[in-house]
């Protein structure tokens, strides 16, 4: 065995249990690792034009550098070591062109069905453990200003149990602090763009093969400069893509010095430098004498002829569209990553020459086909303040309102990003293709603030360039998503018209908040059965066509039980009065689930354990009272279900969508599920949202940051969550998330006050209990509006009461 076949498995304290081999006892299969030093980009235009105030620390190379470290494998189960690969253990492999030893942190399972003899295999997802630690370092707080790099990198890796190894030159200066709340991971990739820095972060090895340490290196740049690599279509190319980005081409520059001085003196009498040239390639005005203007300061520059020279270096920056080029190399092509590569396609239009930089590589031990580089220009995008990262969604609705202000009036760029959720090429299973446009500005997908008018889509011929007018017309008003039919091809844009930004998202939350069902915890009546309903109602769904609401609870009543959690719904009228129950053998937590009236009886969909071999599924059943039912008596399996997931359903767009702990999010076609299959059409992470879902200590106290998950609900393209706990380490939150443009609509954080004046909270009580449980959106003949359910407490003749209650709150969806 080579160590260029092996990943090594490595248990929770980093040491060796074991070994997967492409050719060895515990074979892999389907790995990919990619390491990148920034930022790509895929759009081609950008929303608005104007004057754009850069700084000294403005080169775009710098502040689009994005560490990441990550990957995937695919192990069957039933050799010796499969076992050993699972999530929480770590795998260590060799890149043969760092030189360096990897340890990748094991961070998530999937099951990934059968291989060709028929072993079960699974999918695990790999991250740099670096980047696991510094999620989970928050670093001391203080304040360091106008300090070094070194001195910056050296604060954060303090007790992060990291050796740090600092060898970059870079004099920049810039200020830190470090608010005691944040993670380390925001603070780093902020670091490396203020202060234009590259790294690295692997393992050193003892002589025997365990890990001595773990090693942070900071450099200048990485990768070497000597054009050892050249790319040469035909050659060691296999096929090659090219993506430029016009979104901050800048061709006539304003330069301020120190208190306000200009370039004059030393230019003629002009404060601007001009490239003529640029101008007549990217300024389709350019015959009207318009230039495409910037402005820089170097505010402590005080000398002109420096000032001047500054500012020429700049121009020369933005001067330019920027490019970067996707190739596919052949078994003999393996650059490094940050290497400098000279790269030639005489046939490509223009001609492909070019001296760039490998920003991202992609590399497989099992198949060198999966090879990619990556290399070219870096995308414009502007660092962010670890304060700004840990605030922004907390201050959404104020920070947004600058935000856009500044793309209307061109202080900030926003760009289009296009992205096809199911590939590019058809097959002869395909019935359809989705484009999706998403609309970024600073780092924040502004997307919900744009109205459908807003996107125009163009068709283009692949050949010839024509426009196809008829389609054009046909997608004129789809807005941020087209779906093409079937074997549909061409060249397709969107464009995204400025003067359709809106002050407000596309879905917002008010103010108004009505309690409609309330129960005081120890006054809660009893069941068909004799027992208590005073459990959390961890789900309540109100059922407008009978005016009672359906409340789910664990079920630890009188009547027999099965081996795994049951479930009890409870029916109510609005004034409490209780009407009736069904007890779920194997119904699970019941945080979610979805329910529709048919012919005048309710019909619940949620996930269930079948009781009689303890398989999950997505199931349902209709309203019998007073009835104990299980899957099989009672209920259906419709599809089956791996784990326990808060299930909702939007009977009227026919959606199904679950949710598990880890804050995966699965949304597939009702008929599919109804068909039998789980096929997901849509599936994100919470955590691109700044959600996370709840993390303990070792002593098993809820880590400050994360959030518990409590339900769900699904009103498409709509999806709304809740978390929240009654331990006060995190906050109650409602957050809105539009599932195609993966954009954040909104984020409530729901404070006491806003659900009544007498609710204890943390100021009127030490012990207090507001912890959410329901989330429900509903549309009536006035609007949309939302179920919110939280355990309160009130203080009432000096004892503390526990109630349970229910409050509607109208929503607002801007383009209904």
């Amino acid at each position: 065995m080579s160590k260029e076949s092996q990943y090594i498995i490595l248990n929770p304290q980093l040491k060796v249990i074991g070994v997967t081999d492409i050719n060895g006892a515990t074979p892999f299969s389907a790995d990919t690792i990619t390491r990148q030093i920034a930022d790509t980009d895929n759009t081609t235009d950008d929303v608005s034009t104007g004057v754009e105030n850069f700084n000294t620390n403005n080169d775009p190379n710098a502040n689009s550098k994005n560490w990441n470290h990550t990957g995937e494998i695919t192990v069957a189960e039933g050799y010796p070591d499969s076992y050993k690969v699972a999530a929480n253990n770590y795998l260590m492999y060799w890149d043969e062109s760092a030189q360096h030893y990897y340890v990748m942190y094991i961070s998530q399972e999937d099951d990934a069905g059968t291989d060709a003899s028929g072993r079960h295999v699974n999918t695990y997802q790999l991250e740099n453990v670096l980047i696991t630690n510094m999620n989970d370092h928050i670093p001391l707080k203080t304040k360091l200003t106008d300090v070094n790099a070194e001195t910056a990198f050296t604060t954060l890796f303090t007790n992060s149990n990291w050796k740090l190894d600092f060898q970059a030159k870079s004099a920049l200066l810039s200020t830190t602090e470090f608010d005691g709340t944040s993670n380390a991971m925001s603070y780093l990739q902020a670091m490396l763009a203020a202060y234009d820095v590259e790294m690295d972060a692997y393992a050193e090895l003892s002589s025997n093969g365990d890990i001595k340490n773990l090693v942070v290196q900071i450099v200048d740049k990485l990768g070497t400069d000597a054009h050892h690599w050249v790319a040469d279509y035909g050659n060691n190319l296999t096929g090659i893509t090219r993506t430029t980005v016009y979104s901050n081409v800048v061709t006539k520059l304003h330069i301020v010095g120190a208190k306000g001085e200009t370039i004059a003196r030393v230019n003629n009498g002009k404060d601007y430098l001009v490239d003529d040239q640029a101008n007549r390639l990217y300024n389709p005005n350019w015959k009207n004498g318009t230039y495409l203007e910037g402005t820089v300061t170097f505010a402590n520059v005080e000398q002109y002829q420096a000032l001047k020279d500054l500012g020429q270096k700049q121009l020369d920056l933005f001067n330019h569209p920027r490019i970067s080029y996707e190739v596919t190399p052949t078994a003999n092509f393996n650059p490094g990553l940050g290497d400098n590569i000279r790269g030639t396609d005489r046939k490509m239009v223009p001609e492909l020459t070019i001296d760039a930089r490998v920003i991202s590589v992609t590399t497989s031990k099992a198949d060198y086909t999966q090879n990619l580089a990556q290399f070219g220009e870096f995308v414009t995008l502007h660092p962010t303040t670890p304060s700004y990262i840990q605030d922004l969604l907390n201050k959404m609705n104020d920070q947004i309102a600058g935000l856009l202000d500044d793309v209307k009036n061109g202080k900030t760029i926003a760009t289009a990003k296009a992205i096809t959720p199911f590939g590019t090429s058809w097959s002869d299973v395909d019935d359809s293709k989705t484009i999706i446009a998403q609309v970024w500005a600073d780092g924040t997908n502004i997307t919900s603030y744009i109205s459908p008018s807003g996107f125009t889509w163009y068709k283009s011929d692949l050949t010839t360039g024509v426009h196809d007018v008829d389609w054009e017309t046909k997608h004129a008003n789809d807005g941020y998503q087209i779906i093409l039919d079937n074997g549909e091809t061409g060249h397709f844009e969107c464009h995204i018209d400025g003067d359709y930004i809106q002050d407000t998202a596309e879905v917002d939350i008010t103010a108004e908040n009505s309690l409609v069902l309330n129960f005081e915890h120890s006054k809660m009546p009893n069941d068909h059965w004799g027992d208590s309903t005073n459990g959390a109602m961890q789900y309540v769904y109100y059922d407008a066509t009978n005016n009672l609401y359906i409340g789910a609870m664990v079920y630890s009543g009188s009547q027999p039980q099965s081996k795994y959690t049951d479930l009890e719904f409870n029916r109510f009228k609005p004034d409490g009065t209780y009407v009736d129950s069904m007890i779920f053998q194997g119904g699970s937590h019941g945080a979610s689930f979805g329910c529709q009236v048919v012919n005048g009886v309710p019909q619940i969909w949620q996930y269930a354990v079948d009781v009689s071999n303890g398989s999950g599924h997505l199931a349902y059943f209709n309203w019998k009272a007073n009835t104990e039912i299980k899957i099989g008596s009672g209920a259906t399996a419709v599809c089956d279900l791996d784990e326990y997931k808060r299930v909702n359903v939007d009977f009227e767009h026919g959606w199904v969508m679950a949710s598990d702990g880890a804050g995966v999010i699965e949304v597939c076609k009702l008929d599919d599920a109804k068909n039998g299959s789980w096929l997901p059409i849509y599936r994100f992470d919470l955590t691109q949202f700044g959600i996370h879902p709840t993390q303990y200590s070792s002593e098993g106290a809820a880590i400050t940051g994360s959030n518990t998950l409590q339900s769900n609900d699904i009103y498409f393209p709509y999806v709304f969550i809740n978390s929240g706990d009654s331990n006060h380490v995190d906050q109650p939150i409602l957050w809105c998330i539009n599932l195609i443009t993966e954009t954040l609509v909104f984020k409530q954080v729901n404070t006491t006050d806003r659900f009544g004046a007498d609710i204890l909270n943390q100021t009127t009580s030490e012990h207090y209990d507001f912890e959410p449980e329901t989330i429900g959106v509903y549309k009536d003949s006035s609007g949309f509006y939302i179920l919110q359910g939280f355990n309160y407490e009130k203080l009432e003749n000096s004892a503390i009461h526990l109630l349970r209650g229910l409050w509607k709150t109208p929503i607002e969806v801007r383009d209904s």
